[in-house]
């Protein structure tokens, strides 16, 4: 068992502000399925993992969303992809991220996207240094329709490292880190802003809810006593 400590982020919406071009691409996919733009209060309403649960709140019909799943995620990828190109990293992350290295705590990034592409973001915003790996999809993305693996990669990630519990946090934007969290023993922390609304996040339970990326510094202090 190390003895190291682990910070555990979610990307889209977490990391990366992409909020708002997400909701873009989505509204690209209803149109392809011949249903209307909804709002971005909406998005913030419906959205939810695995993906299926979004489009049948939004009136797709489920059988056709099985059967068109390919085209439909060439339509948000291609779509998502333009708009993000020049996507920045949320307020805060580099102050985070520069204190937890100055403390080093290892941090790793968990998410249901691509993880060529986050790769690939990670190197054009100039922060891949502090991540020592990424535990992302491998397909082309139409694996989160039906299920996420979130949990189970995780899990597997800390008994292989040999980190307890105790010495982990996980920080993400949806329901699935304060349910991770309590899965898995570890302090979770929401953050306002990103894919959900703020009182379906609360909801959630998360341990801590921050609006602001560097409100975790605090937190960790206290969890961890550090002083300064």
């Amino acid at each position: 068992m190390t003895s190291n400590r682990l910070a555990i982020f979610d990307w889209n919406g977490t990391l990366i502000a992409d909020t708002r071009l997400a909701w873009i691409a989505s509204n690209e996919c209803l149109k392809f399925y011949g249903k209307k733009p909804i709002t971005f209060k909406t998005q913030l309403e419906t959205f939810d993992f695995p993906i299926i649960h979004y489009y049948k709140r939004n009136g797709v019909c489920v059988d056709k969303l099985l059967k068109t799943k390919d085209d439909a995620n060439e339509i948000f990828q291609n779509s998502y992809d333009a708009l993000a190109a020049k996507a920045r990293t949320r307020r805060g992350a580099r102050e985070l991220l520069k204190w937890l290295n100055q403390y080093n705590i290892d941090c790793i990034i968990l998410s249901n996207y691509l993880k060529i592409k986050i790769e690939a973001h990670l190197d054009r915003l100039n922060i891949a240094h502090y991540f020592s790996h990424v535990s992302a999809n491998t397909c082309n993305g139409t694996s989160i329709l039906n299920s996420t693996s979130k949990l189970e990669r995780l899990s597997e990630f800390m008994i292989k490292r040999g980190y307890h519990s105790d010495n982990a946090f996980i920080i993400g934007d949806s329901k699935e880190e304060p349910d991770i969290g309590r899965h898995l023993g570890i302090t979770s922390i929401g953050i306002t802003g990103g894919c959900i609304n703020e009182r379906r996040l609360r909801s959630s339970n998360p341990d801590h809810v921050i609006s602001s990326l560097t409100e975790t510094i605090e937190i960790l202090k206290s969890k961890w006593s550090i002083s300064q």
